[in-house]
């Protein structure tokens, strides 16, 4: 009989179905757990987006390997309109959730791969899988975590030392796992070395319309059209993650043109074409409708409420954190009590300080080190999204009495009980360490 393995050695698998399960074990056991290590938004689907759903439930035929072409037309116009880049409906792709965008657009380009460290699990994977490797771009608590042009420049001599050859450069903005959102002069900083260096850029601006803080959201193809992706979806601003739909933004010109028809070759190869009834209700939740835009703005204002309250909560306990400005994420360091975990609990990782957590405080959180951070820097990131609207009534009844005048602490503590018994959680173990 034959020893030999026919299958690939592993890739990395998703930290957080790990994590899910650990979960689900401790609650069978009857354990309250704080789960704070996925982002996913939760509210209600809204009513006009829903009825178009419905009223296409029917439609079952195969659409174009691109997508629906008035969603496309939509998409661009809306594009144009809000974030002010030159979308084109032709230079559009529509496909199964912004996950496969994402893979699709580093699949069709050539070269090897620049990340800033920390960012979203899946980068690293889609490389890997696309046969790149990955130089990764270090980033500091001082710039909130985001990457610099001397960075992007460093990380650039050290792959082509390494033999690579950096082509694509990755962004999000706002970050996950931080919540950072970019300045206007970083993102013209790193696209005058885009440009100068001929580096595609693909944009992931999944988190664009859920910005709420002082830092306005500014899409990376404003500076830098001519060589930049941008994608994005539904799943943040409109709680819409299970329905899996996502765009691609292809640049203009002859380089957009060939992403597309290759874009679209990878799309009839694996996914052939998103779902016919959430494309149609897609035409209608990208029509500019006030009701929607509303509805999704006020969706955002309650994820910075609680995102802001985790933050201002780890603040005060001199927790080293980023200060998060969309998104549902808060990106913080432990590093200050080395000594103390270390030494009292043999603690020397992020991941077995998550594990920690977990078992000991019933905190669940994802370690810095499956984002691409040291693991010895002993950093977690913290969700909100997974401890407020539970049921589509709990995030009705959070919509219809949210005031923004309202003291931010007090909203939060009547609709967001887990993230008070979390953060004293959190305090406590802070406490025990500083003993």
């Amino acid at each position: 009989m034959s020893t030999k393995n026919p299958v690939k050695p592993p890739i990395k698998m998703s930290a957080t179905l790990a994590l899910n399960a650990k979960i689900s074990e401790l609650r069978a056991g009857g354990h309250q757990v704080y789960h704070m290590g996925f982002g996913e938004a939760k509210f209600p689907v809204h009513p006009k987006v829903m009825t178009a759903f419905q009223e296409h439930a029917a439609a079952r035929s195969y659409l174009p390997v691109t997508g629906l072409p008035q969603l496309r037309q939509k998409v661009a116009e809306y594009y144009r309109r809000r974030f002010g880049i030159p979308a084109q409906a032709e230079g559009v792709v529509i496909g199964s959730g912004s996950k496969t965008m994402l893979f699709a657009a580093m699949y069709a380009l050539q070269g090897d791969v620049l990340l800033p460290s920390p960012t979203w699990v899946s980068y690293e994977t889609q490389a890997q899988l696309s046969g790149k490797s990955v130089t990764w771009i270090p980033t500091t608590l001082e710039n909130n975590y985001c990457p610099t042009a001397n960075g992007l420049k460093a990380a650039l001599s050290a792959a082509r030392a390494a033999g690579q050859s950096p082509q694509i450069l990755v962004l999000t903005s706002p970050g996950n796992p931080t919540g950072s959102v970019y300045p206007p002069e970083l993102i013209k900083e790193l696209t005058d070395v885009a440009r100068q260096e001929e580096l595609v850029i693909i944009s992931d601006e999944i988190y664009a319309l859920t910005t709420y803080g002082e830092e306005p959201f500014v899409s990376v193809a404003q500076y830098y059209p001519e060589r930049t992706i941008v994608t994005g979806g539904l799943s943040k601003h409109l709680s819409l993650g299970g329905w899996r739909l996502g765009v691609a933004i292809m640049p203009p010109g002859e380089i957009g043109r060939e992403l597309n028809n290759y874009m679209a070759a990878v799309a009839g190869a694996v996914w052939t074409t998103a779902s016919a009834p959430v494309q149609y209700a897609a035409v209608v939740a990208y029509s500019d409708d006030p009701d929607i835009d509303a509805y999704a703005e006020k969706c955002t204002q309650i994820h910075g409420a609680v995102t802001t309250h985790l933050h201002d909560s780890l603040t005060a306990l001199n927790i080293p954190c980023s200060k998060p400005g969309g998104g549902f994420y808060v990106y913080a360091s432990f590093a200050p009590w080395r000594e103390a975990l270390a030494q009292k609990h043999n603690i020397h990782t992020s991941e077995e300080l998550a594990h920690f957590l977990l078992d000991e405080t019933h905190v669940a959180a994802l370690p810095g080190s499956v984002f691409g951070a040291a693991p010895q820097d002993l950093s977690l990131r913290l969700s909100t999204s997974y401890l407020y609207a539970f049921t589509d009534d709990e995030g009705w009844e959070m919509l219809n009495n949210f005031d923004p005048a309202r003291p931010r602490d007090e909203y939060v503590a009547q609709y967001c009980p887990g993230l008070t018994e979390a953060c004293r959680h959190i305090s406590a173990f802070i406490e025990s360490l500083d003993k």
